[in-house]
């Protein structure tokens, strides 16, 4: 139904209820008359059904639940069919151009850098097997979803600087350190708690050329993470513990990656601010799939959760 009879549109909340742009006032003004008016700056997060010209139909912070949301969009249908045809036709509203964007927060990926997908599972383990996860949280048990960005430069310094079978050098730390603190992260129940810089205990990362041929040079990636709350993990409240294994292919004539396949499966025990319902008690299997990302599709063009911290999120600060 939001495919077929609405035109579905994702926003970020924290960005867009900041922004001083066009997008910015529509949003809080559509907000506004959905009753969420975000008092001292809080959030209007939600699901809105509006009208191109910002004519409210429905508001529910109920996306965990189809069945709720069937009803709003029902109910929202059955309002647009009570309006004026002259709103309801195609090209009633004439959209104006967007203007200036507010650069403060509008984040877009790297000219000529990478996009890896990033997605996180909990996991059950019998007898070094490893099957789909179970907990109470409603869609705690999907996969979730990030990106990690790299700049044009950064996929530079991860490509090998000979390409010769067994040379091996480790992953830059700018992008080891990045990769642990904001990608590492329990999201499966909601918005994470990141991982402090005096939160890493062991992070390492090494890269391997194992076959060299016209068309690319593949390397073994093996890692291992330990990140914890506490210098020691057994007092910590909030750790995880995992070993990687990947596939990576750098291609010198295109000047990057056409490969970017890795696996991280540990133990993460804790809860974050907003990730407290349905955690699972004790330490518990999850596991983290990249791959590379399609920048020719924009949902997949979505910015890092992380990186509205941008000067922290690039290292910078």
């Amino acid at each position: 139904m939001a495919t077929t009879e609405f035109v579905p549109v994702c926003t970020d909340d924290w960005y867009t209820r900041r922004r001083q742009d066009s997008e910015g006032e529509f949003f809080r003004k559509m907000a506004d008359a959905a009753g969420k008016k975000g008092e001292n700056g809080a959030t209007r997060q939600g699901i809105y059904v509006f009208t191109a010209d910002g004519t409210v139909l429905g508001y529910k912070n109920a996306g965990q639940d189809a069945e709720v949301m069937k009803k709003v969009f029902r109910d929202a249908l059955f309002k647009f069919d009570k309006l004026p045809e002259g709103k309801r036709k195609a090209g009633a509203v004439s959209v104006p151009d967007h203007g200036r964007l507010d650069p403060r927060y509008t984040r877009t990926p790297p000219t000529g850098g990478l996009i890896v997908r990033v997605n996180a599972r909990i996991l059950e383990e019998k007898n070094g097997n490893y099957s789909a996860g179970q907990c109470e949280f409603t869609g705690g048990d999907m996969a979730s979803r990030d990106f990690l960005w790299l700049t044009k430069a950064e996929v530079k310094q991860l490509a090998p600087a000979k390409a010769e079978v067994g040379q091996s050098y480790p992953m830059p730390t700018k992008i080891a350190t990045r990769l642990a603190r904001y990608h590492l992260n329990d999201n499966t129940r909601g918005e994470p708690n990141f991982w402090a810089a005096d939160h890493l205990r062991k992070n390492e990362w090494t890269l391997t050329v194992t076959k060299v041929t016209d068309d690319g040079v593949e390397l073994r990636l093996d890692g291992g993470v330990l990140l914890a709350t506490q210098a020691d993990p057994t007092d910590a409240d909030r750790g995880y513990e995992g070993k990687a294994r990947g596939v990576l292919r750098w291609v010198p004539k295109k000047g990057t990656f056409d490969q970017f396949d890795v696996a991280v499966i540990g133990s993460h025990w804790g809860d974050g601010t907003f990730t407290k319902r349905g955690v699972r008690p004790g330490k518990s299997p999850l596991g983290f799939a990249l791959s590379l990302a399609d920048p020719s599709k924009p949902g997949e063009t979505i910015a890092p959760q992380a990186i509205r911290n941008e000067g922290e999120y690039w290292g910078q600060n």
